[in-house]
């Protein structure tokens, strides 16, 4: 069986992406659309502050190469970026979902 390192890292991405969401929403935001991926990683990165900085701006890069991968270049991503961004993404949903259970109702 072939290895799909675009779509691995795609669902890593969109893993991270919809936890950055969930938290979003756990704080009473919602992204606009237009430029919604964007403007919600820049609400997360303000809203998880500097000790979180590093973390959300690689996922703030990652957004381009995964539109390219997905919209522009088919074998862009290489096995080491799709395994990178899977274990960032789990890093990052263990946060969110820490911060979520946190948030008072």
């Amino acid at each position: 069986m072939a290895e799909d390192w675009d779509w691995a890292f795609s669902i890593a991405y969109n893993a991270v992406l919809q936890a950055a969401r969930a938290f979003m929403y756990s704080q009473g935001f919602r992204p606009v659309t237009e430029q919604g991926h964007k403007n919600t990683f820049a609400f997360v990165r303000e809203a998880l502050g500097d000790e979180f900085a590093s973390l959300v701006g690689y996922f703030d890069r990652m957004r381009t190469k995964r539109n390219q991968a997905i919209y522009d270049v088919a074998g862009l991503i290489t096995e080491t970026e799709a395994r990178g961004i899977l274990e960032k993404a789990v890093q990052f949903v263990d946060i969110v979902k820490a911060r979520v259970r946190a948030t008072p109702e």
